[in-house]
């Protein structure tokens, strides 16, 4: 094993799950506030 170098990590598979994470997060959200401004209108 060689020493470890800060900074030399490659973490493009990191950055790409975070990415879908955020983009999953923000869809579902979205989702969610259509569902209920939808429930809202339909007991009015």
């Amino acid at each position: 094993m060689g020493e470890h170098v800060p900074g030399s990590m490659d973490i493009r598979a990191q950055e790409k799950t975070f990415a879908g994470f955020i983009k999953a997060i923000t869809w579902g959200s979205v989702i969610v506030a259509l569902i209920l401004i939808i429930m809202a209108l339909a007991d009015a």
